[in-house]
């Protein structure tokens, strides 16, 4: 070979490694978007189909693929939370800049990871128990200020009533004894007429509430077999956040409340504060309350005035994560709230009730391997009350209940998708009241439970899961009770998912129900006495539940029956005396159907109604009918700054209540026994809400609404009546960096 050939040869040679340098310099870059907020998407999962390229975006949503060679690619996003995109790129001699890809949100989010139906990570369509979501976004768009309200606007089988100025819940047939209550997995200690206090939850603290709805004894023992409730706080997903919020609203609402928060290479950490108060408000009878006996005569009475109580209160919460050595992960947890209940009128010029609430929790997790992992957590949750006698600025201590929970869980995955979950538990309630003592003395009381459970599924096939679950229970006062589950999931096709299975339910009597010997002041003075000689409640537990998904559409029927022996209720022995007893037993048939659709990447529709039933006739307390609807449409008022207008709406069937004897504004004596019975007839109802959203410069968002359009007013206040206080208006201003 002469120089001249090597010459040539060597051009060649350096021709084409330029042009294979210059085409692995090649890259992409670009941006995800959200659809609506048109707001950067962080931790998008961005990639080529069929190469190893692959990158997630940053927090403004940015991303870069590198070092790409030229040919014709399909470049995906994908995201939890949000519809897959697929685009087609062709990439010859430049690189592609500028891409912009926005994405829209799911209807119905199957992918998100939830942990409270097996007590270990799963995503939601994988579930073998029939979970619903509530994320921290839905909750932004309902611009709803409290804990209670949500539950009982986003859940058709949810309803809230007043109880002696309380809060009292019933959720798909079930009181608050029978639903259990979680923060982080953890119970929360106080209870007033069988419920927790609601307003100790933060609403911008919230990631997601899970619902695991139907009975989960064998995983949490006691209080789970109407339903479970577990609200996951937040944890940061990005170096710097921070969250402000304000809102004032009728009555003298307002509420402050901020966050911050910080994800680090060696964890988190997260603080958030919350101020929040609202003045009382009179409800003034429109129409007489009338007892209508079986002789078909009437009984009306006089016109009533009752106060809702107004309250303020304030609360901090702050959380670390720490990465440890090996695979280990730490997480501290603490809490303080603090609420003064004003009850209105005279009374709340003299005595204010206090609360006080402090909560503390540690837990360790280790991953032992890929498949085997090991926690072990420690929790104590305290809740006081307190009179305050403000002409004498004087407290006393009336209350005081404190919960300590030890628990481990284990966790083995099998290579064909099996899986088992196995744990400790130590739970010990304390107790002082002074409902225990007849002089109105404080006394104390206390209960420990210990117990085993393991739960197994095995993935039969592509199509079946099976579930099984044991659970063993020593109570300090009712010795030990097994509790066992077996659940399938069935999936014909990658549309259709179908669960369904048998769970026994195990309840012990309350300290509450067991020992209270206290004279109640009102509706002309009368005894409430416990009975130490109850029985525990025992109940067996059906369930079936079918989901349909189709691409932007999901339809969710789910139906469960129970039957309660030895079920524990209160009984009227004359007109002046109560007692906690087992009343016999009872049959609770419930069924809800929600229906979730985007209608086009605008418009959004959420429904949902519930059925419920039960033997318990003249003692049921339960309204059959209910059904909820929501409705959001989103659109670009401005150029750069969205809008969102939501439309919601609840409605209530009638119910009869049944009673005996005098009847005034604080209660009414239900009974079952012999006498000249009563019927009290509380009206259906439907309330309805508007609410605009807009976003503002410097990300701010504005939200404005009026809550109860039509103005809807009960026309008398009494425990299963409404207590809105008709039309009232909000306005909110939140910042989020």
């Amino acid at each position: 070979m002469n120089i001249v050939q090597m010459r040539t040869w060597l051009s060649i040679l350096f021709l084409s490694i330029s042009v294979m340098l210059s085409a692995s310099d090649l890259y992409i870059k670009g941006k995800i978007i959200d659809c609506r907020s048109k707001e950067g998407l962080f931790l998008v999962n961005i990639g080529l189909l069929g190469t190893n390229k692959g990158t997630t975006t940053n927090e403004l949503g940015e991303f870069t693929l590198t070092h790409i060679e030229q040919g014709e690619y399909i470049l995906f996003a994908s995201v939890i939370g949000f519809e897959e995109r697929q685009i087609h790129l062709n990439i010859q001699s430049t690189s592609l800049e500028d891409i912009v890809i926005a994405l829209c949100e799911r209807a119905f989010d199957l992918e998100q990871v939830v942990v409270t139906g097996t007590r270990t990570e799963r995503s939601l369509k994988n579930v073998p128990i029939q979970t619903q979501l509530i994320t921290s976004k839905s909750i932004e768009k309902m611009q709803i200020s409290n804990f209670k309200d949500l539950l009982e606007h986003e859940l058709a089988g949810i309803e809230f009533t007043n109880n002696g100025g309380f809060a009292n819940i019933n959720m798909l047939g079930f009181g608050g004894k029978h639903v259990l209550f979680l923060i982080d997995g953890e119970r929360m200690a106080g209870e007033t007429f069988d419920n927790i206090d609601y307003n100790r939850v933060d609403m911008d603290n919230i990631q997601r509430i899970e619902i695991v709805k139907g009975a989960s004894s064998s995983l949490y023992g006691s209080n789970a077999l109407g339903g479970v409730i577990n609200i996951i706080s937040k944890k940061p997903e990005k170096k710097i956040e921070a969250n402000a919020h304000f809102r004032a609203g009728s009555n003298n609402e307002q509420t402050y409340r901020a966050s911050v928060g910080s994800l680090l290479n060696w964890g988190y950490v997260n603080f958030t504060t919350s101020l929040k108060s609202i003045d009382p408000y009179l409800l003034i009878d429109s129409e007489p309350v009338k007892q209508i006996f079986d002789n078909g005569s009437i009984r009306t009475l006089p016109l009533q005035e009752t106060y809702i109580a107004g309250y303020k209160d304030y609360s901090f919460s702050p959380k670390i994560g720490i990465h440890l050595f090996n695979n280990t992960e730490l997480e501290i947890r603490g809490a303080y709230f603090y609420k003064e209940r004003n009850p209105g009128g005279l009374s709340g010029t003299k005595i204010a009730d206090q609360y006080h609430s402090y909560t503390g929790g540690i837990k360790g997790k280790r991953k032992i391997d890929e498949r085997q992992s090991f926690s072990v957590s420690l929790n104590f949750d305290k809740y006081d009350k307190l009179k305050m006698y403000k002409l004498l600025n004087e407290q006393e201590k009336n209350y005081e209940n404190y919960q300590i929970r030890f628990g481990s869980v284990y966790n083995f995955d099998w290579e064909a998708g099996h899986s088992l979950v196995a744990g400790l538990d130590y739970f010990t309630d304390n107790l002082m009241t002074y409902m225990f003592v007849s002089d109105g003395s404080n006394a104390k009381k206390d209960a420990q439970t210990y117990s085993a459970f393991a739960q197994q599924e095995y993935v039969l096939n592509t199509k079946i899961v099976l579930v099984g679950g044991l659970r063993y229970d020593y109570h300090s006062q009712f010795a030990g009770h097994l509790s066992p589950r077996i659940s399938a999931m069935f999936k014909p096709n990658p549309f259709v998912t179908i669960r369904g299975g048998y769970s026994a339910g195990f309840r012990s009597p309350t300290l509450k129900e067991l020992f209270t010997n206290w004279f109640h002041p009102d509706g002309g003075g009368f005894q409430i006495i416990g009975n130490e000689n109850m029985k525990a409640e025992k109940s067996n537990n059906y369930t079936l539940s079918t989901e349909i998904s189709l691409g932007r559409s999901a339809i969710t029927a789910m139906t469960q029956y129970s039957l309660i022996n030895d079920m524990v209720n209160i009984l009227w022995i004359n007109n002046d005396t109560v007692v906690y007893d087992n009343i016999g037993d009872a049959k609770v048939l419930s069924t809800e159907l929600t229906l979730n659709t985007r209608i086009t990447d605008q418009i959004f529709l959420k429904g949902g109604y519930a059925f419920v039933y039960d033997n318990l006739g003249k003692n049921s307390v339960v309204r059959p009918h209910s059904v909820t609807m929501r409705i959001e449409h989103n659109m670009n008022m401005f150029k750069k700054y969205h809008s969102v207008i939501s439309f919601s709406g609840k409605y209530f069937s009638k119910i009869h209540i049944y009673g005996i004897g005098d009847l005034d504004d604080s209660d009414i004596e239900i009974d079952n026994s012999t006498g000249e019975e009563y019927k009290i007839e509380y009206e259906a109802y439907a309330i309805f809400k508007l609410a605009v959203s807009q976003t503002l410069p410097f990300r701010f968002v504005l939200n404005v609404g009026v809550n109860n359009i039509c103005n809807y007013k009960p026309k008398f206040a009494s425990f299963y009546s409404s207590i809105s206080p008709g039309r009232t208006f909000f306005v909110e201003l939140k910042w989020r960096l």
